[in-house]
């Protein structure tokens, strides 16, 4: 903070007409001229208001990289900070200098693009010609992220006795010079738990030995765990924390990354496929066939009847490549959909969800090619996939939009021509395959209404 005196013009001419009227010797004190100072500020972009009333000046500050900041020069008479409103009369000119670029202005918005520490300058020149000149160093912090490295997620080979220990070890990025950190290393059976579960901290830039038995013996519904056929994951995660000379403390989190114990089962392995079909709005109805082929061709095992949205769990030889093909034979818009993996022995293997996928148009035909005029008109619009989505269907009549009603698959819409009119349905299902873009053709004569089509979309508008 840089200081001057500074005389305001009022009190110049009081101690003027003081001469002038006592024609004796008068002498103005250093303790009677006010002082006027100048700070730096830096807020948030959108902080309304004087700074001073919220946040602290100083010739430190800390931002992270591309944050958007606001920095302000205020200014203070005998300690007491002016209004920004109210300081115009006590300055000329401006001049900010930030990284050697200049701007004359009072407050400008401003972000820095690049971490590391920046050097800013803020000048002034008063109504007397004389110069504030006031400096700060901004620290702009390197985002910081931890990456888990070993064990690999979801390595499910680990000795569930654990006599020598298991090694826990991860990266942090972006500890800036003028930062300290520390990393608290979380454990824990169950995922939903694990940033409750700290096991201690260490460096960060060290690595961590998880000592002890990793088998668990009794699960969350109290029973005995049979190592032959179940295992035991553990969900581990880090949290760095940095400091900076001020004491402001920031925190980052890794992903959750799990490993899992090997079975006791003389080298077998178990499979588990969870099966989804993506945006079914009837999973009940579905009715899942599939096949387990070893790299060779063979069937290893097969299944059937099996419900949508389920975990398909089978006991296999180890042994690498093997391909699962799992179908639909309900909701045959559904088809197929595979994935290879390897099985390693004494394992069980969570495999990534199995997503079965409808990619196919509903159809779309009238209920009848005539209809009383007097009724409403019916189409059905079939899907036998994720369903057909009642918010997403439109009618239009001769540009007047129409009121649906979609019910068991079956679509009614008013009749409102009189004579000729064109008529166009949009609707799609639930994974977004839209019908075919069409028109059709509606007649009305005497008491009967015709219904023709359908016919390209794209000739409605002529």
């Amino acid at each position: 903070m840089n200081y001057k005196p500074f005389l305001l013009p009022i009190i110049f001419s009081a101690a003027i007409s003081q001469l002038l009227v006592s024609c004796s010797d008068s002498e103005i004190q250093s303790s009677d001229v006010p002082e006027i100072t100048q700070s730096i500020f830096i807020v948030p972009e959108t902080f309304i208001g004087d700074p001073y009333n919220s946040y602290a000046s100083s010739d430190e500050f800390y931002v992270n990289v591309n944050e958007k900041i606001r920095i302000c020069g205020i200014y203070s008479l005998d300690g007491k900070y002016i209004p920004s409103d109210q300081s115009i009369i006590y300055y000329n000119t401006h001049k900010w200098t930030i990284d050697n670029n200049e701007a004359s202005t009072s407050s400008l918005y401003y972000k820095f693009d690049k971490p590391g520490i920046h050097k800013i300058s803020f000048e002034s020149v008063d109504h007397l010609g004389d110069t504030l000149l006031s400096h700060a160093t901004v620290y702009v912090n390197t985002p910081t992220t931890v990456s888990l490295q070993s064990p690999p997620n979801r390595y499910n080979l680990v000795n569930g006795d654990n006599p020598d220990g298991l090694e826990l070890s991860w990266k942090v990025f972006g500890i800036d010079p003028w930062e300290a950190s520390v990393c608290v290393i979380y454990a824990s059976y169950y995922r939903d738990k694990i940033w409750d579960s700290p096991l201690g901290e260490a460096e960060c830039s060290q690595s961590v030995d998880l000592m002890g038995r990793l088998k668990k013996d009794i699960n969350e519904n109290g029973d005995s765990v049979n190592h032959a056929i179940d295992n035991s994951t553990i969900y581990w995660g880090v949290r760095a924390l940095t400091k900076n000379s001020r004491g402001n403390i920031e925190q980052a989190y890794s992903e959750v990354f799990s490993f899992s114990t090997k079975l006791d089962n003389e080298g077998k392995a178990i499979i588990e496929i969870p099966v989804v079909c993506m945006y079914s709005q009837y999973p009940e109805k579905s009715l899942l066939n599939g096949v387990i082929i070893s790299k060779a061709g063979d069937t290893l095992s097969s299944f059937s009847k099996v419900k949508a949205n389920s975990i398909i769990t089978k006991a296999l030889p180890p042994q690498s490549n093997v391909k699962i093909v799992v179908c639909d034979s309900i909701r045959t818009e559904y088809g197929c959909s595979s994935m290879t993996v390897d099985l390693a022995p004494g394992t069980r293997t969570l495999t990534d969800t199995l997503f079965l996928q409808d990619n196919i148009k509903p159809n779309m035909i009238p209920a009848s090619t005539e209809f009383d005029a007097t009724l409403p008109l019916k189409f059905f619009i079939l899907d036998n996939g994720s369903g057909v989505n009642a918010s997403r269907i439109t009618a239009i009549m001769n540009n007047d939009t129409l009121k649906t009603v979609f019910d068991d698959y079956t679509l009614t819409v008013p009749n409102k021509c009189k004579k000729e009119c064109n008529l166009v349905i949009k609707a799609e299902d639930y994974a977004q395959n839209k019908i075919p873009e069409v028109y059709w053709k509606i007649s009305t004569v005497k008491s009967v209404t015709t219904v023709t089509g359908p016919f390209s979309g794209t000739e409605a508008d002529k």
